[in-house]
C-alpha cells in the first residue's frame, strides 16, 4: 500500500480496529523478547524538544505493541549528523531519525515550509502540515525511501550573536552568522546583510565559544538546551521562519513491519508530534524568562521589517523552483485567511 493508502486508511478510522489487534497481539508477546529492533538518531541532545517526541514515539510503540517492537534512541548525534542520517536511512543502515533544514537536500521544493514568515503561527503551521499539503510531502518523500511519521515542532527561530542587538536586518551586516547546511537559508541570511555559512549543529558551540562566529539562529528551546547563552550576548527575538521537524524512518525498516505495526508507528508519530508543539509552545513563554536570568540581553526585533526584506526571497525562490513552487507559495499563505 502506498503512502496516500495508508493515509486513508488512518483518516477512515482504522485506529480502533489495529488497537483491538494490538491489545491482543501484547497478550501474546509481552513475555517475549521485540521481534523488531529499531535505532533512532537526533542531533538533540536529552533535554531538546526532538528527544522529547522520540521518547513518545518510544513508550507509545512498546506499550501498544507489547514489546514486538523496541526502539533505542541516540541523541546529541550519536549516530551522525542529519545529512549523513538522510541517507542512512535510504540505505537502510538507520531505522529513524529527526531531520529538519537539511531535509531539502532530499527534495528542493520542501524549501517552501522554510521560507522565512511563510507561517504565520502555530495554527497555521497545523492546517498546512495536517492537511493535503502534508499529505503531498509525505508521498514525495515516501518515493526518496523515506517515511513521515509525523511533523513534529522545531520551533519559531530566533538570532543570537555577541555583536549587538538586531532589530532590523540592516543590524546583521557584517554578523558572522551560522546557519545549517541550506543554499537557501544561508541565501536569506546573506540577504538580510550578514555574512552566514554553514557548519553542523554539534560544531557550534565551539564555534561560538571560539569567535569563528558571531551568531546563530535556532528556536530558543536550542538556547537553553546547548547552553548558548553561555557564549552569546543577545537574544533577539525575530520569529523569522518556523522550523518543521520531520520525524522520518526509513522506508526499507517500514516495510518490514506487518500492517498492523505500520499504523502503530504512524499513530504514534502523530502522538509524538503532538507533544513537541505543546513543549514548543510553552517553551516561547517561559525560556526567554530562563535566558534573561542567564545574563542575555533580550530585544523584540521590528518584525515588520524583516517580513518585507523576505518578499524578494519568496519571489527569488518560486522563480528558481518553479511554477509549482509557485503554486505552494500562494497556497500556503493564503489558508486560513
Amino acid at each position: 500500500m502506498n503512502a496516500n493508502g495508508l493515509n486513508q486508511t488512518l483518516r477512515l478510522g482504522a485506529a480502533g480496529v489495529v488497537a483491538g489487534a494490538l491489545a491482543v497481539s501484547a497478550a501474546l508477546f509481552s513475555a517475549h523478547a521485540a521481534e523488531f529492533e529499531f535505532r533512532a538518531n537526533t542531533v538533540g541532545n536529552k533535554e531538546s524538544i526532538s528527544y522529547a517526541g522520540l521518547e513518545k514515539l518510544k513508550a507509545v510503540v512498546a506499550a501498544r505493541s507489547g514489546g514486538r517492537v523496541k526502539i533505542n534512541l541516540f541523541a546529541s548525534g550519536a549516530l551522525g549528523d542529519q545529512v549523513s542520517g538522510i541517507e542512512s536511512m535510504q540505505a537502510g543502515t538507520l531505522d529513524i531519525a529527526t531531520v529538519e533544514t537539511p531535509i531539502t537536500g532530499v527534495d528542493g521544493i520542501l524549501g517552501v515550509t522554510a521560507l522565512p514568515y511563510i507561517f504565520r503561527d502555530r495554527a497555521h503551521v497545523a492546517l498546512i502540515m495536517d492537511g493535503p499539503i502534508g499529505d503531498w510531502i509525505e508521498d514525495r518523500l515516501a518515493a526518496k525511501g523515506l517515511r513521515v511519521l509525523g511533523f513534529m515542532e522545531g520551533g519559531f527561530r530566533q538570532i543570537t550573536n555577541n555583536v549587538r542587538p538586531i532589530n532590523t536586518p540592516a543590524d546583521l551586516k557584517g554578523v558572522k552568522m551560522r546557519t545549517p547546511g541550506s543554499k537557501l537559508r544561508i541565501k536569506i541570511f546573506n540577504h538580510y546583510g550578514a555574512n552566514a555559512s554553514p557548519l553542523p549543529f554539534t560544531e557550534l558551540y565551539t564555534a561560538l565559544q571560539t569567535g569563528v562566529f558571531d551568531g546563530q539562529e535556532n528556536p530558543i528551546i536550542w538556547v537553553k538546551t546547548t547552553k548558548f547563552y553561555e557564549v552569546q550576548k543577545y537574544l533577539s527575538l525575530t520569529n523569522h521562519l518556523y522550523t518543521v521537524t520531520y520525524l522520518l524512518m526509513s522506508e526499507k525498516s517500514f516495510q518490514k513491519l506487518p500492517f498492523d505495526l505500520q499504523l502503530l508507528l504512524q499513530q504514534a508519530g502523530s502522538e509524538a508530534a503532538a507533544v513537541s508543539v505543546e513543549i514548543g509552545r510553552r517553551a516561547d513563554s517561559e525560556i526567554v524568562e530562563f535566558l534573561k536570568g542567564k545574563g542575555m540581553e533580550v530585544n523584540q526585533a521590528d518584525v515588520q521589517t524583516f517580513v518585507e526584506a523576505s518578499r524578494s526571497i519568496w519571489k527569488d525562490w518560486g522563480n528558481d523552483m518553479g511554477e509549482e513552487a509557485q503554486k505552494l507559495i500562494e497556497l500556503i499563505s493564503a489558508a486560513g485567511t
